[in-house]
């Protein structure tokens, strides 16, 4: 069977084309899907954007090592340096903007057929990693989004990779690059801050015990990112100490008060192993995905279905496979990928630990190849069902994510206010207006008016921009020649006019519902 697959994925083009044909799939109508700029995305942009012209950030902080965000935390920075490095050579957009993210994604893809490739030296089973990593419905969707939470998939890639050629090389060098791979890794997303110490200890319990002094090497490589980052601790001491504000209003549990003790609750625990074993429930991991539309179609889980029989049939193969041990370090990564989550007691969000994708792509490659070299008819029938369904549900997957997903997530985008801000600075170029008011209530108006202004080449406008409330302040005697924009729940009725003040667009969503109107007054 193993031969036959060989056959057909026996060209070399084929381990070429494979991530550059995802790298069209994966980058199809940026601009478009999803549907609006979240305001993660909006405010990562506007950091990049800045540092890529100024190295300042929005701030006025030079290079930081972390970026405050949305007034609300410190922001990891690998994200917004890498998003800046794009921003330098191309114009902000919506698409533009998610283009590094899509780049990751892919990146990612490789990294794994490359490992896989080191552990079966099968260039069929090449083919069908990449072609399952690729094809999980949230590595797609999480990498079409300009956020920090798919990064980390990178960073353990890699760190696998080099721990890989080092237990095949035994050259210190490629230790020290494994270590530094989880010391990067640690500042990618919040989550990391666990995730990666726990690869940490594992490796080297599990892998260093007769490389004591490569150990070393191997730790110090962790430290250094880790280390570095103390001097902005020292000038930033709420670079961590306002995460736990921010934990507090996921998890109840949690004390702002209290701080990390909050942690140390027989509450807590309680709620951890209800949180952490729901993580495995397979409603999330292969119907519905994650709990919100931004992060998941609800129509899909976070892998294709079939690939349940391949991730237990690899789960069972490590366990008893005694001769393998590297294999252990995937089961590894499945036990303790909803630790994070799981901490802060947010049950169905995958998207927090999206490293589950890597560590149960590799072991339905284990799976993969059980199956293939099994001289029962049975099971090869069914692994020939599995890669033949696959791609069949992928494009289901596909045309629901481009058509149907943008109606059922517009909300959760914050609807179209990227359209509404497009349409005020349109109107200044075709009337004469003096000042434009924003209404406050539209969730970060005043930064997606910021991020369109620079989209649309409009960075210092000569109108005054002011922000007001309209449930405090009617715009009704604001002065001629004044733009208003404003929610549509705001009016009890559908009115074209306001005292003297015209209506001159509806703003509508996918499904056609009006969320944001224009006001005139000549």
């Amino acid at each position: 069977m193993g031969k036959v697959f060989q056959k057909i994925t026996g060209s070399k083009i084929t381990l070429i084309f494979l991530p550059v044909i995802f790298f069209i799939i994966y980058s199809f109508k940026l601009n478009l899907v999803p549907v609006h700029l979240n305001q993660d995305e909006l405010e990562f942009s506007l950091n990049a954007y800045s540092i890529s012209k100024t190295l300042v950030d929005r701030n006025g902080i030079y290079l930081p090592f972390y970026f405050w965000h949305l007034d609300n935390f410190w922001a990891t920075p690998i994200v917004t340096y890498f998003a800046a490095l794009f921003l330098k050579f191309l114009p902000l957009s919506e698409g533009n903007i998610r283009i590094p993210s899509v780049v990751i994604g892919i990146a990612s893809v490789v990294l794994v057929m490359i490992i896989t490739h080191l552990i079966f030296k099968k260039r069929y089973l090449v083919i069908f990693s990449g072609f399952l990593f690729a094809t999980s419905p949230a590595l797609f969707i999480n990498s079409r989004l300009l956020l920090d939470n798919i990064y980390p998939i990178f960073f353990t890639l890699l760190w696998i990779l080099f721990l890989k050629l080092f237990l095949d090389k035994k050259n210190i060098f490629l230790a020290f690059l494994s270590g530094l791979a989880l010391g990067i890794g640690f500042h990618s997303y919040h989550a990391a801050k666990i995730l990666m110490p726990l690869y940490f200890i594992f490796t080297a319990i599990f892998f260093f015990k007769k490389f004591r002094k490569k150990i070393l090497a191997f730790g110090l490589a962790f430290l250094i990112p880790v280390l570095i980052f103390i001097p902005w601790l020292k000038i930033h001491p709420d670079t961590l100490i306002n995460q736990i504000g921010y934990i507090s209003s996921i998890d109840k549990t949690i004390s702002t008060n209290k701080g990390l003790y909050s942690f140390l609750t027989v509450e807590k625990a309680k709620s951890f192993i209800i949180s952490y074993f729901s993580y495995f429930d397979p409603k999330i991991l292969f119907i519905s995905g994650d709990k919100t539309l931004i992060h998941s179609t609800e129509k899909f889980g976070v892998f294709l279905f079939p690939i349940a029989i391949l991730i237990l049939i690899g789960v069972i193969y490590a366990i008893y496979e005694k001769e393998n041990k590297f294999s252990r370090l995937f089961i590894f990564g499945l036990l303790v990928y909803p630790v994070p989550p799981s901490l802060i007691n947010d049950p169905e969000r995958t998207s927090r630990s999206l490293g589950v994708i890597v560590f149960a792509t590799f072991l339905s490659m284990y799976a993969t190849k059980y199956l293939s070299d099994s001289k029962d008819m049975i099971l090869r029938t069914i692994l020939i069902f599995i890669y033949v369904f696959i791609p069949l549900l992928f494009i289901i997957f596909l045309k629901d994510y481009y058509f149907d997903y943008p109606k059922r997530s517009y909300q959760v985008f914050n609807n179209n206010i990227g359209g509404a801000s497009e349409s005020v600075l349109r109107s200044t170029k075709i009337r004469e207006v003096s000042t434009i008011y924003l209404d406050k209530n539209i969730y970060f108006v005043t930064r997606y008016f910021d991020f369109y202004k620079i989209k649309n080449g409009e960075i210092s406008i000569p109108q005054k921009v002011r922000v007001f409330d309209p449930n405090k302040e009617s715009f009704v005697n604001f002065p001629e020649k004044s733009i208003v924009l404003v929610r549509s729940n705001y009016f009890s009725d559908r009115s074209d006019k306001y005292g003297e003040f015209e209506k001159i667009e509806v703003i509508k969503e996918p499904d056609g519902k009006e969320t944001f109107h224009i006001f005139y007054r000549d």
